[in-house]
């Protein structure tokens, strides 16, 4: 060991002073968001307000996300992605879809149509020789709107019985392809995952490839999408969360389901990051030409003129007013919600680990919150409704009831059980569930008259009977 040197030591000391003071003073003039960092908007404090309430970090969660414009004002994970190993649900966390799937299968479809190889109004028998028996008259228009009359193969009870089977793309025709319509093509809506199945064999009819491949290829690549694919309970998937059910209250995991089943009708898994992504895409040609995308969010029209709120894989609704496209998604032991709203260009995006876990009325509400146009559902401190009592008819024999029971308000339609309503400090009646509400009003001739406001379905007006 040498001897000390006091003076080398003091001017030692001092330089690792100095030292330190640089990065100290290099941190502050590099990064002033440190001392510094910018509060949350008052916009983005409300939807975290209103995202925290749905779920528990002790449970099953789900991932959020809401953009305007080109900025995304939330992007957060909540709850359990993994409950047994106890796994946080992450921004990026991979999540099945269910029928949100639909509106990427529509927009393949149109690939197609505007390549030339499939039309929207002509018969699949003319363009399809495999379409044959009940199927030969229906047209894609039809299988993409739900208006084709073919059965919903999810209310055949041997496909039911069969879901964790595998099973390939014919297999899964053969349930409902030569039953018999359920009505006549083009003349009602109702929702049937057997269209969106059918589609799929057009998609590869067309293409020569696998649905999965021809999404990959078409869709998914092109926009940067790498954490979206076709489910597979066999691939290693990064980031997947597993999904959970309930039975009474106790947690249980999801039933099992072949993911070969479900299709272009319901077989996707997406990250909210990559449904940006693809809703921004939505803007532009790069999948398919803005003309003929506008078709996607028209209502379709039935034979007797009338209109159902339902485009090429999106329902047609309004948030406070303003039109809105959206798509719910329910699967074993998963919910999806996905909203856009073109005229702001607001996008919502919730993805749940929870049969139990419906996101519909947060997306909604997250959208309004966006907007500036927020809902104000919160019970007034004073019901105000006895001049509004009454039964109110709203033609073709629907009648509803506003009764005053124990000092709580309720709307019953004829035949069906009461539903509570909740006065709101903005003057509307809002039912317990959602966004739906009524207003009161009183005509020119004094006659009361009572208003539906449904998001989907639109407006009806009923009249107080004497």
């Amino acid at each position: 060991m040498g001897s000390r040197n006091p003076h080398l030591e003091n001017a030692l000391k001092a330089s690792q002073r100095l030292r330190i003071l640089g990065l100290v003073a290099l941190v502050a003039t590099s990064a002033p968001w440190v001392a510094h960092s910018k509060s949350p908007s008052p916009v983005v404090v409300r939807l975290q307000r209103a995202a925290e309430r749905v779920f528990s970090p002790t449970q099953p969660g789900g991932v959020v996300l809401v953009r305007k414009g080109n900025e995304v004002l939330l992007r957060k994970a909540y709850g359990l992605s993994d409950v047994e190993n106890q796994v946080a649900m992450k921004p990026d966390s991979v999540l099945r879809l269910a029928s949100v799937t639909k509106q990427f299968t529509a927009v393949a479809v149109l690939q197609w149509v505007e390549a030339g190889k499939l039309t929207l109004d002509q018969p699949l028998s003319q363009t399809h020789p495999e379409a044959k028996g009940p199927l030969a008259g229906v047209t894609v228009r039809q299988l993409l709107t739900h208006t084709s009359g073919v059965k919903n193969i999810s209310r055949i009870p041997e496909s039911r019985a069969a879901r964790r089977k595998d099973a390939t793309l014919d297999e899964l025709l053969a349930f409902f392809k030569d039953l018999p319509l359920e009505f006549e093509p083009g003349t009602r809506f109702s929702y049937s995952n057997s269209n969106y199945i059918l589609l799929t064999k057009l998609i590869e009819l067309a293409s020569g490839q696998p649905y999965a491949e021809y999404m990959q290829r078409a869709i998914f690549a092109p926009l940067g999408m790498n954490h979206t694919r076709y489910g597979s309970h066999l691939a290693v998937i990064p980031g997947r969360a597993q999904g959970y059910q309930k039975q009474g209250e106790q947690l249980m995991n999801a039933d099992f389901i072949s993911m070969s089943q479900p299709q272009g009708a319901g077989g996707l898994v997406s990250t909210v990051d990559d449904l940006n992504r693809w809703d921004l895409a939505l803007y532009s040609d790069k999948l398919v030409s803005q003309h003929l995308l506008s078709e996607a969010f028209r209502q379709v029209s039935l034979a007797d003129g009338s209109k159902q709120p339902y485009g090429f894989g999106w329902f047609t609704a309004e948030v406070q007013g303003v039109p809105s496209f959206e798509h719910n998604g329910f699967i074993n032991g998963f919910n999806a919600y996905t909203l856009r709203i073109p005229e702001q260009r607001v996008y919502v995006a919730v993805l749940t680990n929870a049969e139990f876990l419906d996101p519909s009325d947060l997306a909604v509400e997250l959208a309004a919150i966006a907007l500036g146009k927020p809902y104000q559902k919160t019970t007034a401190q004073k019901l105000d409704v006895a001049r509004w009592l009454g039964a109110y008819d709203f033609g073709q024999g629907v009648v509803r009831e506003v009764l005053l029971r124990e000092g709580r308000l309720y709307s019953q339609r004829t035949g069906n059980d009461p539903s509570e309503l909740h006065q709101g400090p903005d003057g509307r009646y809002y039912f317990a569930e959602g966004f739906n509400h009524v207003t009161f009003s009183e005509r020119a001739d004094g006659q009361s008259v009572m208003t539906m406001h449904d998001r989907i379905a639109g407006d009806s007006e009923g009249v107080r009977t004497p």
